[in-house]
């Protein structure tokens, strides 16, 4: 990498703002300059999982009182997609992806989310998720292949939000 020294260790990414500069911040996903977007917040690495957490508004109902399916399917993509930056260095976009809904999941309390990788070869990347109750049991989960961007968007996002190592 320019600009580091042979025996300094490659700067790893750990957190949303590592990846995601100011200037950036539109992803209707975890962008925070979006006004209408979720707004997905303290997106992090924590060991061998990515972690997030969804603040649910009114207007992302489905049913009286539960949060719209589409838009927890919408947050664990995200973290899904966060697990292969952060955790293989990998910038990559869901090709399929598996949704179970175990639980009615409420829009009126902070949402858990955590993401992990079940392998990673070659371009892709298999991932799952999981969206949390307040109660901490589980009301959404998901598995996910994931296949790297082509190289000259991957570039683009690099040159965006700069390097992964």
């Amino acid at each position: 990498m320019p600009g580091r020294l042979n025996d300094e260790p490659p700067v790893v990414p750990t957190r949303r703002e590592d990846v995601l500069p100011p200037g950036a911040r539109h992803c209707f996903a975890c962008g925070d300059a979006n006004p209408i977007g979720l707004h997905l917040d303290d997106i992090r690495r924590a060991g061998d999982e990515v972690r997030a957490t969804l603040h649910p508004r009114p207007e992302y109902q489905g049913y009286p009182g539960v949060l719209h399916g589409g838009l927890a399917a919408t947050a664990l993509d995200e973290v899904m997609g966060y697990s292969a930056i952060l955790l293989a260095g990998i910038w990559a976009a869901t090709a399929t992806m598996d949704l179970r809904y175990r639980a009615q999941v409420p829009y009126d309390a902070p949402l858990p989310l955590v993401a992990g990788l079940v392998d990673a070869r070659g371009r892709r990347v298999r991932a799952w998720a999981r969206l949390h109750l307040p109660s901490g049991g589980v009301g959404v989960e998901a598995k996910g292949l994931l296949v790297a961007l082509p190289e000259e968007v991957a570039a683009r996002a690099r040159e965006l939000y700069g390097p992964m190592a």
